[in-house]
């Protein structure tokens, strides 16, 4: 597969805003990324993108500056939020870095995005897994999936979720990565202002024919936004996988998986306890929290884009006017 090369000189990417003693911080980016060449944008071109939206008041906060072992530089994992804090939507994408169809949408629906936040409270982490979005790894230390490999995901929260064996003690004893460390923290610190009601997880699967979505949160397999989105995704082309198991045995609804167990960010974001610093506490407990997973293998990125964006478009007008 043949890569593109950007030759830059440190890029800085600095925000459209007046400089004052407490300025947003700027993102720099290193000379020579090389973003893996599948039809995917640049990773410099998603960054300019995301960062459109201060220049509708929202504000970049840089998540962590990820460096996994063998990654030449370092880069930022970011996070923006609307002017308006409050019961919020969260958006996120790019937790896996082989599934680029999410982080391109959301650069595609950035507007409808601003939209959104300009009537509701919004965060939005659009590339939670650069370093392997600019590789093609699906995790931090392997490139893909293995059943006799731990892979290390940007969105694990072992250790914050409760054990199902002993719900006050963590499932696991501390984060699986400095990355993964960053982001549960920010979840959690942001959700005490951007308190999440709805979130949405971009994903794709390049194992599977057909798609489907999780549905984590309160109503699980009967979430109308669920019902929503896999009548959007079939509407986009995407085949839907509406009855049998998915390739993890777990039971599939019209379309729609209910609340699983799986450590993931999301879990975190629904969850209505979480474990830590060895204290049982409230988590974020939002009532809606919804993964899509399209098929990649047999469907082009053009396609797969088009599909996400179309997601994005039809839950950012629904929830402009809908959430209580």
């Amino acid at each position: 597969m043949l890569r593109r090369l950007v030759m830059l000189s440190c890029l800085i990417l600095a925000l459209p805003a007046v400089a004052t003693a407490a300025a947003e911080p700027a993102i720099r980016l290193p000379a020579g990324i090389v973003t893996f060449a599948d039809g995917r944008r640049p990773i410099e071109a998603l960054y300019q993108s995301y960062l459109g939206l201060t220049e509708k008041g929202w504000t970049l906060e840089i998540v962590a500056d990820s460096r996994p072992s063998g990654a030449p530089n370092a880069l930022p994992i970011i996070a923006l939020r609307s002017p308006t804090s409050g019961a919020a939507v969260w958006i996120l994408a790019g937790v896996h870095g082989e599934e680029p169809a999410g982080p391109n949408a959301i650069a595609a629906t950035i507007g409808e995005i601003a939209e959104l936040g300009r009537r509701r409270p919004v965060v939005l982490l659009p590339l939670l897994n650069p370093q392997g979005y600019a590789r093609n790894w699906r995790y931090l230390n392997v490139a893909i999936y293995s059943d006799r490999i731990d892979g290390q995901s940007v969105g694990d929260s072992s250790h914050l979720l409760p054990s199902p064996e002993k719900s006050d003690s963590p499932r696991a004893s501390s984060a699986s990565s400095p990355e993964a460390d960053a982001v549960t923290r920010f979840v959690l610190r942001r959700s005490a202002d951007y308190p999440p009601i709805v979130s949405i997880d971009l994903h794709e699967d390049n194992l599977i024919d057909e798609g489907y979505v999780y549905s984590q949160g309160t109503f699980g397999a009967g979430d109308p936004l669920a019902i929503e989105a896999v009548g959007v995704l079939r509407d986009s082309g995407i085949p839907i996988k509406t009855s049998g198991e998915t390739r993890f045995g777990e039971e599939i609804s019209g379309g729609i998986i209910g609340p699983v167990i799986d450590s993931s960010i999301d879990e975190l974001i629904g969850s209505q306890q979480i474990v830590c610093n060895g204290r049982v506490r409230k988590g974020p407990a939002a009532r809606t929290v919804l993964v899509f997973e399209t098929p990649a293998g047999n469907i082009s990125l053009e396609r797969r884009v088009a599909a996400h964006a179309a997601l994005i478009r039809r839950l950012a007008a629904l929830l402009g006017s809908t959430i209580n």
